[in-house]
């Protein structure tokens, strides 16, 4: 039962992100209607795209803090309610303000909550084979992806890009229906069993220490060091038990302590700065090297397609025991970097190479996504993953926020895409380095383990 459960729920979130990331992935597209019939520069543009990604990644940690008080379904509907309207205004655009509003907030916010909830849940309900699960699910993202700029280029040349947001929305309502199949996994209900009476009373890095009220004995040693009564501890520990900021400082505590985890936040943030400027701003730099729309659209599908392909190989790559994780996605890391630097060199203005570098930037790209969630219960575990993602996307989602407009000031300054992708592919080759300060600091660890252990003698 379990079992056919959790393939529920794996194939929901899947559909999930199928709908999330082909929505905003394929912005790209609009990009070019946007500047023809508001006549505003590419800054201001790309700007609508990267404030939706950004509200995407950012609320996840207000993602996980309504997801810690009430389920993950209730936040999942949330947000299939907030981007359906949000999307469902957008034909009536008189502005941009206008659509900062209903796109980039209404609908990215809405798609956080429908992101975050369904894909750490498809994790929490595969214990063993975490990685190859939340891979193949997040290979639904790549899929939208490669579908959903045909079916925007071809919506908007049948009806116009306002008329085409009706359908768009109407394909965002069965998010209601995935969302309402979600259900907690039983690691969830293991966790609600033992928290009742349970308590946090102190912190050592990423493990936390707690006591049972019942257990207390009539004189106690109080958390400030003083003698207490039993029932002084035990109002104490219900106080504490129930108070959210609370636990919400406790736990971001313990993850600002978490060595690995902070590098792996400022790599997801350096890493989102340079892919999401490919995202919005690719379609332009295409069509301005002389490709038509169908061949920028193709060169988008491209790379989603390829994505696949790394999501299922970094979720079997990232499965296996024999393989380091973290030096997995800093080599991927390396390689997406390279793809977007080397984008402008005129040699490549042709669809075959374009299509080939593509092709191994969705390879390399969909392999470091893929290990996201696995890499996040590696540093911080299990218990903390929800937490660990949402404070991870709020990193991802300032990224977002900044590498469009950056990248599209630079295109207006510079009169070029040179700089922009330069700037990009830099910002992801850093977002590499910063992860390679991981695997070097448990070298380290273990090199003063084994040097202290080598010289100390008996006496």
């Amino acid at each position: 039962m379990n079992i056919t459960w959790g393939l529920v729920i794996a194939v929901s979130a899947f559909l999930i992100e199928v709908v999330v990331y082909g929505v905003s992935l394929a912005f790209g597209i609009y990009v070019i209607e946007l500047q023809k019939e508001f006549d505003e520069g590419l800054s201001l543009i790309s700007a609508i795209g990267s404030i939706h990604l950004g509200f995407q990644m950012s609320a996840g940690p207000l993602a996980s803090f309504l997801m810690r008080k009430t389920s993950y379904r209730r936040v999942c509907l949330l947000g299939a309610l907030l981007s359906s309207i949000g999307l469902s205004a957008l034909p009536f655009t008189p502005n941009l303000p206008y659509l900062i509003v209903f796109y980039g907030v209404f609908t990215g916010l809405g798609y956080c909550f429908l992101y975050i909830p369904s894909h750490t849940l498809s994790g929490l309900w595969f214990e063993q084979k975490r990685g190859l699960v939340t891979g193949v699910v997040f290979s639904g993202s790549s899929l939208g992806g490669v579908v959903f700029p045909f079916i925007n280029k071809d919506l908007i040349e049948v009806y116009g890009w306002r008329g085409s947001m009706f359908i768009i929305a109407a394909v965002n309502l069965q998010t209601f229906i995935l969302a309402g199949l979600l259900r907690e996994s039983p690691i969830q209900r293991e966790w609600k069993k033992t928290k009742s009476n349970t308590v946090n009373t102190d912190l050592s890095e990423s493990t936390t220490t707690v006591f049972t009220v019942h257990d207390v004995s009539e004189n106690s040693i109080g958390c400030d060091g003083s003698i207490i009564t039993n029932e002084r501890c035990s109002h104490k520990a219900r106080k504490m038990t129930k108070d959210p900021v609370t636990k919400a400082k406790s736990t971001l505590l313990q993850l600002l302590t978490n060595g690995p985890y902070v590098f792996f936040t400022i790599n997801n943030f350096l890493w989102n700065i340079g892919t999401t400027l490919m995202v919005l701003l690719g379609p332009d730099y295409y069509t301005k090297i002389d490709l038509s729309l169908t061949q920028a659209a193709t060169l988008m599908s491209i790379v989603q397609g390829t994505k696949v392909c790394g999501s299922v190989a970094g979720g079997f790559l990232g499965n296996h025991h024999s393989i380091n994780r973290c030096l997995l996605c800093l080599s991927t890391n390396f390689v997406t970097g390279l793809c977007i630097t080397v984008l402008t060199l005129p040699v490549l203005h042709n669809m075959l190479a374009l299509a080939l570098v593509n092709s191994l930037y969705g390879l390399s790209a969909g392999i470091t996504l893929s290990l996201t969630v696995t890499l996040v219960s590696d540093f911080v575990g299990s218990r903390l993953i929800g937490d660990g993602m949402g404070y991870l996307m709020l990193a991802c989602g300032v990224g977002c926020f900044i590498g469009p407009p950056v990248g599209g000031y630079l295109r207006q300054q510079t009169d070029s895409y040179e700089s922009a992708f330069y700037f990009a592919g830099l910002s992801v080759l850093l977002s590499g380095i910063v992860m390679l300060i991981i695997p070097i600091r448990d070298c380290f660890k273990r090199s003063n383990k084994y040097s202290i252990s080598g010289s100390s003698k008996p006496l």
